[in-house]
């Protein structure tokens, strides 16, 4: 009974790992942005800052758990009596400590801040941080775009 339990704890916690994920791909929206509204300002980049996004608390929160559960469960199947409660408890502190390690290192990614210039509006800036996305790349001091103002605003070079 005592390894059902720590092998249905395991696939758990490989199951559920795969949601802390990064920041995906300028084709993703997640299903709480549709119908949104936002606002969009044509302007120029006029200063980028390259940045390193880090993994917010409650994604390292889940990994500490998912590693904790598991390296728990690997531990109820060593030992027996005092030794499976060290173990269990000893795999559990490792099992957390690697979890929260690799969800911060797996969902650390590069990023820019950006100072866009709005056309007209009185030279009005805005800033944005925002993922370096694959479909273009860092984008330089001088480009032209969009920058979509809202809960997860970006700027989106001309011909994107």
């Amino acid at each position: 009974m005592k390894k059902t339990f720590s092998l249905a704890v395991l696939a758990v916690g490989l199951l559920v790992a795969p949601a802390c994920t990064g920041v995906g791909t300028l084709g993703q929206v997640s299903a709480n942005k549709v119908g949104s509204v936002g606002q969009v300002i044509y302007g120029t980049v006029v200063a980028a800052r390259n940045v390193t996004i880090d993994t917010d608390s409650s994604t390292k929160n889940m990994g500490t758990v998912i590693g904790a559960a598991v390296g728990a469960g690997a531990g109820q199947m060593l030992g027996g009596g005092t030794g499976r409660v060290v173990s269990t408890v000893g795999f559990g502190a490792l099992g957390a400590m690697v979890g929260r390690g690799v969800t911060k290192a797996a969902d650390q990614t590069q990023g820019q801040v950006l100072t866009i210039r709005a056309d007209g509006k009185n030279g009005a800036t805005y800033n944005v941080t925002q993922p370096v996305y694959k479909e273009f790349g860092y984008i330089p001091v001088g480009c032209h775009g969009t920058l979509q103002l809202g809960s997860d605003g970006k700027f989106i070079p001309d011909g994107i």
